[in-house]
């Protein structure tokens, strides 16, 4: 067998015991509507108005930046535990803490957060650090967070700290 074949089969193992699981970040309306109206702005702009060439670059790398930092954010947007580990992803940024670490977890709909692309939000307290995600299914998130470590707080909802 080779490596990958190991791991194929180490991740599967995971899988099949709970050890690992992935969900799925949730999107808002809002963050489509910056995506969507932006692109539409700039195509808009491109072909329906008489730019100097300066301008046009302008409106080009809008276009270019809008995209090579939201489309990621689209496309790899989960949280995942795997074994006693929480993985955050969010486009090309990736965080970690221990499950152990966790102390509360709480729906939040804090909108001074840099880590969601939707209002419906959870706050994940550790020792150390704390984040602001959102996820699909929180519910589901909280239950295996809790199974994983039981001493940790589930309930508390808050705007801010």
């Amino acid at each position: 067998m080779n490596v990958k074949e190991v791991y194929h089969e180490q991740r599967v193992k995971q899988e099949r015991e709970g050890n690992h699981m992935v969900f799925k970040g949730k999107i808002g309306v809002w963050f489509w509507l910056v995506l969507i109206g932006g692109n539409l702005v700039a195509a808009y702009a491109c072909f329906h108005e008489q730019l100097k060439v300066g301008e046009v670059l302008g409106v080009f790398f809008t276009f270019l930046l809008l995209n090579i930092i939201c489309v990621p954010m689209v496309l790899w947007n989960y949280v995942q535990i795997d074994g006693e580990k929480l993985l955050f992803v969010l486009g090309f940024c990736k965080d970690s803490m221990k499950v152990e670490d966790i102390m509360e977890v709480y729906k939040t709909h804090n909108p001074i957060a840099a880590g969601a692309l939707s209002l419906d939000r959870v706050c994940i307290r550790a020792k150390r650090q704390e984040w602001i995600v959102s996820v699909q299914d929180k519910e589901q998130l909280f239950h295996k967070l809790k199974r994983r470590n039981p001493k940790i707080q589930i309930g508390r909802t808050a705007c801010s700290r």
